[in-house]
Formats: C-alpha cells, sequence, structure tokens
C-alpha cells in the first residue's frame, strides 16, 4: 500500500504541464501504485482560497482515492469558515499552509497567532516549508515550534523540511533544517519526501532516513508537480533503501495511515 500526502487539485504556477483534475490525478494514482493521495486545491494556494476550497469540495464527492486539505490564509482571516468543510465533508483531512505564496511570514505575530488558532481546531496541517535558498517565509524550526505548542495536532513538514540545493556547491544538499527538526524529537512532527532532490541525488532519501527516523516520515510526491512515472519512482527510492520493510511500510502509507485517520 502507498499514500501519498501531499499533492494538488488544479494547475500550479499556472503552467499547463503542471495541472491535473480529479479524474487525472486519480489516473496517476493508479499508474503510480498509489492507492491514496491527499490534496490542496492549487486555485486556492495560487488565486482565491476559498473558490478552490469549493472546487477540491466537489471534486473528492466524486472520487475513490482523493482526500483533502482545506487551505487556509491568515492574510484573509474569513478562509477559516471553509473550516467548516473539515466536518461537512469527511473527505477533507486537515488544513493545508502556505506562506511563500499566499505573501506572509510566520515570524508575523498577527499571521502566526491566527495559524496557531487554526491548529486548535484541526488534527492535522500541512506546512510548506521554504526550501529554497534565499526564502524563510516559513522556516521548519518555526513549524516546529508552532508544533511544541499544539501536542494534540500532527504537524507535517512539506518538502523534507526544506532541504535545498546551494547553487555554489550543487553536490551537496543543505540539510541543516532537517537535522535541527529531527533534534527536537517532537512526536507529533513529520516529514514529507516532497522534494526533487530525492530524484537528482540517491543519498538524500537515506540521510533523511537517518536524520529522521522511519516514524516520522510521510511519502509525498507534489503530484501533478510530478507526473505517474516520478510517483513510481519516489517509492521505488523508498524501496531500495537498505532498511527493513517494517520502516518502508511506515514511510510509504503506515504513518499517513495514522494521521489522516484510515483504516487499513
Amino acid at each position: 500500500m502507498v499514500i501519498d500526502i501531499h499533492g494538488h487539485l488544479g494547475n500550479i504556477n499556472f503552467a499547463p504541464f503542471w495541472q491535473a483534475d480529479a479524474a487525472a490525478l486519480e489516473r496517476y494514482c493508479t499508474e503510480s501504485g498509489v492507492d491514496k493521495l491527499c490534496v490542496s486545491a492549487s486555485r486556492s494556494i495560487m488565486y482565491d482560497v476559498k473558490e478552490g476550497n469549493r472546487e477540491l469540495d466537489a471534486a473528492l464527492r466524486v472520487t475513490e482515492k482523493l482526500l483533502g486539505y482545506v487551505v487556509f490564509n491568515p492574510i484573509f482571516p474569513e478562509s477559516q469558515e471553509d473550516l467548516a468543510l473539515l466536518k461537512s465533508n469527511p473527505k477533507f483531512r486537515g488544513v493545508k499552509i502556505h506562506p511563500d505564496y499566499h505573501g506572509y511570514s510566520l515570524d508575523s505575530r498577527r499571521c502566526r497567532d491566527r495559524v496557531e488558532a487554526v491548529a486548535d481546531q484541526c488534527d492535522l496541517m500541512l506546512f510548506h516549508v521554504s526550501c529554497m535558498p534565499g526564502t524563510g517565509f516559513s522556516p521548519a524550526l518555526t513549524v516546529a515550534d508552532i508544533a511544541k505548542h499544539h501536542p494534540k495536532t500532527n504537524f507535517v513538514l512539506a518538502h523534507m523540511a526544506g532541504i535545498y540545493q546551494n547553487g555554489n556547491y550543487p553536490y551537496f544538499p543543505n540539510m541543516d533544517s532537517l537535522e535541527k527538526v529531527a533534534d527536537l524529537t517532537l512526536e507529533n512532527v513529520y516529514i514529507d519526501t516532497a522534494h526533487f532532490l530525492m530524484y537528482v541525488y540517491p543519498g538524500v532519501m537515506q540521510k533523511m532516513y537517518d536524520l529522521a527516523g522511519a516514524d516520522h516520515i510521510v511519502f509525498g510526491t507534489d503530484a501533478p508537480l510530478q507526473g505517474p512515472m516520478q510517483m513510481r519512482f519516489a517509492i521505488e527510492v523508498i524501496q531500495a533503501l537498505d532498511v527493513p520493510e517494517v520502516d518502508k511500510e511506515k514511510m510509504l502509507y503506515k504513518n499517513s495511515a495514522k494521521i489522516l485517520h484510515l483504516d487499513i
């Protein structure tokens, strides 16, 4: 079994080659061997939060393999009204936070307070974590600090907690944020694998395993940024690790099933 905890419905960056409607995402899952894919609406992240949440609500009602995140933007606190979807549509399983595209920093006290208020109302949050040099809108340690104050909520830090490739030293991915978060040993913090560097450097996934441990890694691909071939390859990267089979199962589906409240 494979559960992909990080995907998107719609058009990412308004690029025609990074778009997938609900039917296409279901096909991606079938072709890659993914059993469940938990997505947020690209429209919510890039254009209109409430419109995108409504779009995803409709899509979840007619699909089999898709689950969803309600997107919340603290710049528009009225988007908190959409948290009602967590109750009205059981296929919504958590909340997505994306400071980079929404144009705010988690270091802003007002924005952070609003995000923390949402953390009190749900039991799963997926945070985009800044993963390019020079960006710092959603630092991994800031998200981890929020998680520390909300132990009953599970937090997923996307993009391997923000590892990045330094252009000056391209053969050495920077993993300091992942290491620092792992050192905190927070039980309610998970790291997802949705990062292109896992496709580029064979050792990146092994290093992630060494730092974070199998109990705190969840599988994610950022689909449709990654199509079914890349999704399948990401699965193979984990399956190829020289680690116990039980740990591979945790990373590929067991951890995600636990925090998504799926019976498996």
